[in-house]
């Protein structure tokens, strides 16, 4: 009985003896298996730890070697608690170096490790915290953009956010300017300390960008096109500057600014009586009109069909083939534009460039709209020969102008000459390129001629710069509703194209504004802004008089009043 009992307070014992080894084990079981992935996960957090370093993003120059964008470098601040060698002494001259509020210290007890201290330190807060020489202490560069020449090109050179383009140029070469990244995967010990460092990405090496702008003649068209739009309440204002020999853009400006679009490659609108020196190409191309020629103008209002009658803003009777562009008259081009024929003017609108994207590469950039062929009707080549029905981009229309300005050469538009490496060293290089050529030189030179005459004498005297050689033409059309497709009442887009110097153009100058207020015709609002633009290039590249000066005291010509 005695042996009975106790064997079994020795199995009791045993049992007892037994089960916390079975529960531990069975806790084991559970952490180190069930509960294994996040446990790690814990931990890696606590130990582990990957830092990104980003190097500077890639530079913008103008032509002359301007600085337009760079990257600058700030820093945030972290610290690691356990790393603190002395807490007491070195966390009051750590929030003292860097202004940080008393409140600071609660934030500092509750975090276990890694405490964030400031982010966005300058120059100066980063060497006083370097000064301190407290190794718990990370400084993580982090990269923001800075533009030394301050709004100069600004929506066309876009906007950025973490070292990624978002907008503008800064989008459409991101790949080229992107900073160099590389990630650093650190361990720590249960202390802190760092035992392992490894990197876990290459670097990529940003490159430069030097774009064809030109810093100064970019001024002088923003302030321009500003005051420009102010003055006449337009809704928008563009200008453009191109140096036709090449396809090169010197300028590109839109008032007000919007870093989201680019307007002169994305907004469209009718070009009105600017495109009539398309079709003025296009027929003495052809061959079937010439300066001698005369064309009845209706005394300004002609009964094109039962219902459908063409206007001009004065009433003009014989005119010739030069007064017809000079005085702009909508009947007289129209009659050229009929004898030209629909074919030979749907080949020379696109020949020109017209209905295409000019290859920029802009991802909101327009086509502009030209029907297809076959959807023109009589009275649709009428008006489209003085640019009514059609759409396109002022980027368009002033590469149009530079064909004609150059000798009927057709170029590419260009925005970046070149790329180099950080240190220097061209990579790629923009050559100019030719589209087609749409008229012969000789065509061209005759265009130039009647051109220059509606500058001397024309609607487009408010473009004149005395005692040099400008060639241009004015024009006004209506605004369409984008919603019913329909004309607005009162509302009309205002340009002049035009350039400079006739006999060998080095510069052509767009200048549109949307929907002007008061005076509305192309040649009372845009062309005195052309000529603003003008005069400054002028002064500022030494170009020397090719034109007679008018001679002293004698009256000004007032300028002829017609619809553009």
């Amino acid at each position: 009985m005695i042996a009975k009992t106790l064997r079994t307070r020795i199995n009791i014992c045993a049992y007892a003896a037994g089960l916390p080894a079975l529960l531990i084990g069975a806790r084991l079981f559970w952490l180190q298996t069930v509960r294994h992935e996040n446990l790690s996960e814990t931990a890696s957090k606590e130990f582990n730890r990957t830092v990104s370093e980003i190097g500077p993003r890639g530079r913008v120059f103008d032509s002359n070697g301007e600085l337009l964008a760079e990257s600058i470098v700030t820093w945030n601040a972290a610290l690691f608690k356990k790393d603190l060698d002395d807490p007491a002494r070195q966390l009051p001259a750590l929030m003292k170096a860097l202004s940080l509020p008393a409140s600071f210290r609660a934030k500092y007890a509750r975090a276990r490790n890694y405490v964030p201290l400031k982010k966005g330190l300058g120059r100066g807060e980063y060497e006083a915290v370097k000064t301190l020489g407290i190794r718990a202490v990370v400084l993580e560069p982090v990269q923001s953009r800075y533009y030394p020449s301050g709004d100069i090109a600004r929506s066309l050179i876009g906007v950025t956010r973490q070292d990624k383009g978002l907008t503008g140029l800064e989008l459409l070469y991101d790949k080229v300017l992107s900073g160099h990244v590389s990630k650093r995967e650190i361990l720590r010990d249960a202390g802190g300390r760092v035992i392992f460092q490894d990197r876990l990405e290459k670097e990529s090496r940003p490159r430069d960008l030097h774009l064809t702008l030109d810093k100064n003649i970019q001024f002088f068209a923003q302030e321009a096109v500003r005051k420009a739009t102010e003055k006449s309440r337009a809704e928008l204002g563009m200008a453009l500057v191109q140096d036709p020999r090449t396809g090169r853009l010197l300028a590109m400006a839109s008032w007000p600014r919007d870093l989201e679009k680019i307007p002169p490659v994305e907004w469209v609108y009718e070009p009105g009586s600017t495109f009539k020196s398309v079709t003025l190409s296009a027929a003495l191309e052809k061959g079937i009109v010439s300066e001698r020629d005369t064309f009845y103008c209706e005394n300004g209002a002609w009964a094109f069909a039962p219902k459908i009658t063409l206007h001009d803003h004065e009433p003009e009777k014989t005119l010739t083939l030069s007064q017809v562009i000079e005085r702009s008259s909508n009947i007289g081009t129209a009659k050229i534009g009929l004898k030209l024929g629909l074919q030979d003017f749907y080949l020379y609108a696109k020949a020109f460039g017209f209905g295409a994207k000019s290859g920029l590469g802009f991802a909101g950039e327009s086509a502009g709209l030209l029907r297809p062929l076959d959807r023109f009707k009589p009275i649709d080549l009428a008006v489209a020969s003085y640019g009514h029905g059609i759409a396109a981009t002022p980027l368009q229309v002033v590469n149009a102008y530079s064909a004609i300005a150059n000798g009927g050469r057709l170029y590419e538009p260009r925005l970046v000459d070149s790329v180099t490496e950080f240190e220097g060293e061209e990579v790629f290089r923009n050559e100019p390129a030719v589209i087609r050529q749409v008229i012969t030189p000789g065509t061209a030179g005759r265009v130039k001629a009647i051109l220059r005459n509606v500058v001397d004498k024309g609607t487009g005297k408010p473009a004149a710069v005395p005692g040099y050689a400008i060639a241009g033409k004015t024009g006004t059309s209506k605004k369409i509703d984008p919603r019913t497709g329909k004309y607005l009442t009162g509302k009309n887009v205002a340009s002049f194209a035009g350039f400079f110097p006739v006999a060998e153009p080095r510069y052509t100058i767009l200048v549109v504004l949307d929907n002007p207020k008061g005076l509305t015709y192309g040649g009372e609002t845009a062309a005195p802004a052309f000529r603003e633009i003008a005069s400054k290039i002028i002064t500022l590249k030494g170009l020397k008089p090719d034109a007679p000066l008018p001679p002293k005291g004698a009256p000004r010509e007032p300028a002829v009043r017609v619809s553009d």
